[in-house]
């Protein structure tokens, strides 16, 4: 079985926890260093023949649109991961209509591809503004990857379904949802799909988790940001919790990254949405998600 392989195209002054020390009027005047990032991850990637989708911030496509071009040129998909990094859950309807429109312009003008896919900053789609379906489904999107279904101080879902399936929205739209991955263990959903779960966890019980979910019958889906392959990235000063989650394991990613990308095989998301889709057999649930 394929699993699922995606990234999260944002640069190292993006992610949640340093927002408070980077507005946005600060980021043009950072250094960049999202570029080589990506490169060594399209390396990686071809080396052991991996498809991959790449959720890319508008703003990253704007001022870098060389790197969107070139991972289209090197046969991935290219989906949004919003254009100015804002968790939806701190947004009103209006501004995620603004930001995800924009979102979408930018990287079909740069791909002259339709963009069907989005992630939300910091799986930000939540019990308190799932509405934003409505908002997805009316610009187009045929499907999301935002829902966690687990319990976290920023985000989850924990009694959202394990596995993809599809919202029927207000407007009689569909969309599909493909959730990050979960193992049960003891009436509880475990995650270990990526980011700082793949960085913090053994490498082991990441293998363990992909083959027990595939076991379930279902591709698992491994998600990295290109900053958590820098060791030698500005550090910022965090408390103890925030440094451990943000800059933990950085210097043995890199390697844990080749041993999954050796040991199993991978596809883009929209290989297997059109995959799912075709066969039409994605269960439908309710925007409340029971």
């Amino acid at each position: 079985m394929k699993n699922i392989l995606t990234v999260d195209v944002e640069e190292w002054f993006h992610p949640e926890a340093l927002q408070s020390q980077f507005p946005p009027e600060s980021w043009a005047s950072q250094p960049s260093r999202v570029e080589p990032l990506v490169d060594l991850l399209l390396d990686l990637f071809a080396k052991y023949q991996a498809r991959a989708t790449f959720f890319v911030l508008g703003w990253v496509a704007k001022t870098r649109p060389g790197l969107v071009k070139k991972i289209i040129d090197t046969g991935h998909e290219v989906a949004s991961h919003s254009f100015m990094h804002r968790m939806l859950t701190k947004m009103s309807a209006e501004e995620i209509r603004e930001d995800l429109s924009a979102s979408i312009k930018i990287l079909e003008d740069i791909s002259g591809q339709r963009i069907r896919g989005f992630r939300a900053p910091t799986f930000s789609i939540t019990e308190k503004n799932l509405w934003v379906f409505d908002i997805l489904a009316e610009l187009g999107f045929e499907y999301d990857s935002s829902i966690y279904p687990i319990w976290h101080d920023r985000y989850g879902i924990p009694h959202a379904s394990r596995v993809p399936f599809r919202i029927e929205t207000k407007n009689d739209l569909k969309i599909v949802e493909f959730p990050m991955p979960t193992v049960r263990i003891k009436n509880k959903n475990i995650p270990f799909g990526g980011g700082g779960y793949l960085r913090l966890l053994p490498l082991w019980f990441t293998q363990w988790g992909i083959k027990k979910f595939n076991q379930e019958g279902n591709p698992a889906i491994i998600f990295m940001h290109p900053w958590e392959f820098d060791p030698e990235q500005p550090r910022v000063k965090l408390n103890k919790l925030q440094s451990f989650r943000h800059y933990g394991r950085i210097q043995k990613n890199q390697a844990k990254l080749s041993n999954l990308l050796k040991n199993f095989k991978w596809m883009a998301m929209e290989d297997y949405f059109k995959e799912i889709t075709e066969n039409d057999k994605i269960p439908v649930k309710k925007l409340n998600i029971q």
